[in-house]
């Protein structure tokens, strides 16, 4: 009987270490992930307010001030639903 005492012993340890390794890896997975998509959202932040700063100077052409407005309003819905997914 002692001798089935090591092995149960060093078999806990591996399935623990194994545990702990699995979850060290999961938990880097999801902060690279969170990082991503923190960057996608900023990135889009700035698309968002750089279309509507251009909208603003560009107001005094009515073709063009159009076309800005449907692209803001385009971008303005990506945001949204990026947001609303995550």
């Amino acid at each position: 009987m002692s001798a089935s005492a090591p092995h149960s012993s060093n078999s806990l340890r591996n399935f623990v270490l194994g545990v702990l390794g699995a979850a060290a890896l999961l938990g880097v997975y999801f902060v690279q992930l969170n990082a991503k998509v923190d960057r996608q959202r900023e990135e889009a932040a700035e698309q968002l307010a750089l279309c509507l700063h251009l909208e603003r100077v560009a107001g005094a052409t009515a073709s063009t001030n159009i076309e800005l407005g449907e692209a803001c309003r385009q971008l303005n819905e990506q945001v949204v639903k990026r947001a609303k997914v995550q």
